[in-house]
């Protein structure tokens, strides 16, 4: 009894240490519905707390922040060194002008965002409906309100709060009136005809000259096209060197690249947090590029009830990275390039660039940059061996998270894929559904563009809707084209043989519904211990079937596969299960409806 007495006074020290108090910005001079700046009150209010142990409250409205004047960017609201802060938005708007990042939240613990919305009054894309289309020319309606131009010198500028731009290469997605990315179209389906002569013919339509690309799906009189003045601009919500950080029931109506984007955190939750179009503004567009896009983070991510459209890139990505080793520099250092991903103390795996498997592990020692090569040299604590060589690679084995999403929809508005996904632990993919313009989930494993690493060990989908995936996938293989089936398991190794090593392992496909207008439903390449089991596979009749793959499921270099125990539609296309690089003895068990065909 004694013993309790005494823990009492400790525990209550304790819980008055990390009680929160609550402070207002709007007693550090905020002004909501006013269009004033709030960025100083929020930073007034940050302070008088120390950034510890605080709910830095918005009473409810409109909050505007705007971009420092002289500064390149501005950071809205950060948080650096805090802990225990929660941002309640208690569902305000917050607007910005210019280029702005939203939140940056770094080498913090136990924060919470929530409860409000973002939009830029005047958004970094513009936006057009074709009226008219003709061999030489088009006439692009483009509300002069919402997406301020003018038609000078032969050409169109678009003018927004401080900035001046015409119409980035990429993208220029075209949409149907409801707002999908329109079938069959992709990246640059016109041509950039916009960056060309220009005739304004009314105060809301432009004429562009020129031709568009010739396509087997033309634009349509009444489609709408998404014109970007940047990618990758400025992040929205930032998270990085931090641990333990939730957002939740927070929308993200514009933000100038990721909406939210984490680097070496521990722990991230988003809870109802979407990305997702104005409609009332008439938009079809949300972020500039990911809703969401996680580098390098450990821990767990989970992802909970959130539905994205509109961005220009993925709905998630979860991923680490790969440095080239470019020079073995004495006896225990190698100079890498992307070497930002690696810290001292990380350990990392030596991974072989031609049979693409990890080594050795090795610990950072120590790194430092070369300007004139835009590389880090890496030392480790101990000496390298044989398989650190040039052209080889690392990965970092210290920071790779688990991954949890569920309960989201992933709809056909935003260009490219559902989600990517490649870390070697366990990974959860359940009770979602997916209605996607290319593949619903991507799986690769980076070596010769992008560099994203993370072969599976454990993946699990289960329990998902997947309807009318792939509407832009894959018609020639080309690897622009937003993937070959509505599950793409494609890393860039590619076997050569049937005794070819496997780069994933352990990857389950289980009881899901695949609603499909085509044959594909699995394309996947060097997976061991591949299992598709009790999926249901229907027939549609939406769309015109033209992928590429013509098989239900492609399998290439694959090693022990189960395939049991689905049902199919009878008048499913194909019933076939194609391999290449493949014995017969690899797959262990196929359904009677099946067809086995080795390439």
């Amino acid at each position: 009894m004694k013993r309790i007495i005494l823990l009492i006074p400790l525990l209550s020290f304790t819980l008055l240490s990390f009680a929160q108090q609550r402070i207002r910005v709007t007693d550090f001079g905020a002004k909501p519905n006013s269009g004033e700046d709030t960025r100083l009150a929020f930073q007034r209010a940050v302070a008088s707390c120390g950034g510890k142990n605080a709910i830095i409250e918005f009473p409810k409205g409109r909050y505007d922040f705007y971009q420092q004047e002289g500064k390149e960017s501005t950071t809205a609201m950060h948080l650096r060194d805090a802990e225990n802060i929660t941002i309640e938005g208690n569902g305000s708007e917050f607007f910005f002008h210019g280029k702005m990042r939203v939140v940056l939240v770094e080498q913090s613990q136990g924060i919470t965002l929530r409860n409000f919305s973002t939009d830029w009054e005047r958004t970094y894309i513009s936006q057009g409906e074709f009226v008219n289309i003709q061999p030489d020319y088009v006439d692009l309606r483009i509300d002069p309100k919402e997406y301020p131009f003018e038609v000078a010198d032969n050409g169109i500028r678009f003018l927004g709060e401080g900035w001046t731009a015409g119409v980035h290469d990429s993208y220029l997605n075209i949409h149907t009136p409801s707002g999908e990315i329109a079938y069959r179209t992709r990246d640059d389906h016109t041509g950039n005809i916009f960056k060309g002569r220009a005739e304004q013919i009314a105060p809301d339509v432009v004429r562009f000259f020129g031709k568009m690309r010739e396509r087997e799906v033309p634009v349509e009189v009444g489609q709408k096209i998404t014109l970007y003045h940047g990618i990758y601009i400025m992040t929205g919500i930032e998270i990085g060197y931090s641990k333990d950080v939730v957002l939740e029931d927070i929308t993200l109506y514009h933000a100038l690249s990721t909406g939210v984007y984490g680097f070496r955190t521990e722990n991230i939750t988003l809870r109802r947090v979407s990305a997702k179009p104005r409609t009332s503004r008439g938009r079809v567009f949300s972020t500039v590029a990911d809703a969401s896009h996680f580098t390098c983070c450990r821990g767990e991510i989970l992802i909970d009830g959130c539905a994205h459209a509109g961005q220009g890139d993925d709905f998630i990505n979860v991923r680490g990275t790969y440095s080239r080793i470019s020079e073995v520099v004495g006896d225990n250092a190698v100079r890498v390039g992307r070497g930002w991903f690696l810290e001292p103390s990380d350990t990392v795996w030596a991974v072989d660039y031609t049979t693409v498997s990890r080594r050795e592990e090795l610990i950072v020692k120590s790194k430092r940059y070369v300007p004139e090569y835009d590389e880090h040299i890496v030392e480790f604590t101990t000496p390298v061996t044989q398989s650190i060589k040039v052209d080889n690679f690392l990965e970092n084995k210290s920071w790779t998270p688990s991954l949890v999403v569920r309960n989201c929809r992933f709809e056909k508005r935003n260009r490219a894929r559902g989600m990517l996904v490649t870390t070697p632990k366990s990974v959860l993919v359940e009770n979602n559904y997916f209605n996607t313009a290319g593949t619903a989930i991507l799986i690769e494993g980076d070596l010769d563009h992008w560099y994203e690493s993370g072969a599976h060990t454990n993946l699990v989908i289960r329990n998902n809707v997947f309807e009318n995936c792939s509407t832009s996938g894959c018609e020639t293989g080309d690897r622009w084209e937003w993937g070959e089936a509505p599950i793409t398991i494609s890393p860039s190794y590619r076997p050569t043989s049937p005794d070819s090593p496997a780069y994933h392992h352990g990857i389950t496909i289980e009881g899901n519904t695949f609603r499909c207008f085509d044959a594909p439903v699995l394309f996947a390449r060097s997976v061991e211990g591949l299992r598709f089991v009790s999926n249901r596979l229907k027939l549609t009749n939406d769309y015109a079937p033209f992928l590429w793959q013509k098989s239900n499921l492609w399998l290439d270099g694959c090693r022990k596969v189960v395939i049991e125990g689905n049902k199919l539609h009878r008048r499913f296309p194909a019933k076939s299960v194609e391999l290449h690089h493949m014995r017969r003895e690899d797959v262990e068990s196929v359904d009677k409806e099946l067809s086995l065909e080795i390439k």
